[in-house]
């Protein structure tokens, strides 16, 4: 009877034995899990970029980071999937990221039509459709709007990003901006690496045919009077001053180079605004335009170095529309010098 005594006491050992070793393997697992969610925490805090819900494990498809726009800092996704915009379509292209919603207009856009499968409309620039933008469950929105009705209507749907029209003034400055907002920094040197290749070629061209003294002038007809632009707004003066480098008159850059953009300018005086070739851009009720007495009269008419634009294609003043116009441009400038000799 003691033996038996004596090995129920063993039992009795042994089974406390193993539950203290199992209480000391829990304690330690608990202790594991907090350490990692310490960590994660300081990291999150160091970085102040980049706040992540690990409660699904391995899935990131809930992190967050933090983009400092021009109107605050913005909660974003890290790796936003579903993206409406309404005008920077070709921004987001040129970084290999496709949209899943944007206006009618920048859909239009014939520098990237082949590009545009699979991206639905959300209204007209004037009339967005916020039932559709709805609709497209976004996780992002990147607007241009000074409306603040309309963005604070967007910033219910999804974390919206505001880059107001005409925050960048140059390619560079713009694809770089979105290389950074979208978290593809690669992406965008890479694009501005064959932009500056592209751009390289097609001032070759120019080149061969123009002299560093000619000017050039971007002009706009209407009924009653002329419209003169500069370098950043759009019938192609970005692709014509900055890509291409070529000159333009003296009075353009006084007035038209700066904060102003363009101008009305009456028929009396506009060969003061018109160079050595002219840019002209048309729409349908302008486009058979042969001009009055004055017009004739002008350098670049009487020596057929005029080039006519079409609006719908040459008002886009985008990244990737401003890459394809500088290439037009110096194929039209090519082809125009060799009719002349001829």
């Amino acid at each position: 009877m003691f033996a038996a005594k004596k090995r129920f006491s063993g039992l009795l050992l042994m089974l406390a034995i193993i539950m203290i070793l199992a209480a000391c393997s829990s304690g330690t697992g608990s202790t594991a899990t907090e350490q990692t969610s310490a960590a994660g925490t300081e990291t999150t805090t160091a970085s102040s970029e980049t706040n992540t819900d690990t409660s699904s494990g391995s899935d990131n498809s809930n992190a967050t980071r933090i983009y400092k726009s021009l109107s605050g800092d913005v909660e974003i996704p890290a790796e936003p999937k579903r993206i409406v915009t309404d005008m920077y379509v070709s921004d987001l292209l040129a970084l290999g990221v496709k949209p899943v919603g944007a206006v009618q207009y920048y859909l239009e856009n014939p520098f990237y039509a082949d590009q545009v499968e699979g991206i639905e409309s959300i209204g007209d620039r004037a009339a967005v459709s916020m039932e559709k933008v709805i609709a497209m469950n976004p996780d992002l929105i990147i607007t241009y709007s000074d409306q603040a009705s309309e963005i604070e209507s967007y910033q219910k749907i999804a974390p919206t990003v505001v880059i107001p029209y005409g925050t960048f003034t140059n390619v560079y400055d713009e694809i770089r901006g979105f290389g950074e907002l979208m978290n593809k920094s690669e992406e965008a040197e890479a694009w501005l690496k064959t932009y500056d290749e592209r751009i390289e070629a097609a001032r070759a061209k120019v080149d061969t045919v123009i002299k560093p003294e000619e000017t050039f002038s971007i002009l706009e007809v209407s009924d009653k009077s002329y419209y003169g632009y500069g370098d950043n707004f759009g019938r192609g003066g970005q692709a014509v001053y900055r890509a291409l480098g070529l000159a333009p008159l003296e009075i353009t850059k006084k007035e038209l180079m700066g904060d102003t953009q363009w101008k009305e300018i009456s028929r009396e005086v506009v060969g003061d605004y018109a160079g050595d070739h002219i840019f002209l851009t048309v729409g349908e009720n302008t486009k058979n335009y042969q001009g009055d007495s004055i017009w004739q009269s002008l350098p670049a008419v009487k020596n057929n170095q005029v080039y006519e634009l079409l609006e719908d294609r040459y008002w886009y003043f985008d990244p990737i529309a401003i890459q394809g116009q500088a290439e037009e441009f110096a194929d039209m400038i090519v082809e125009r010098a060799e009719q002349n000799r001829k």
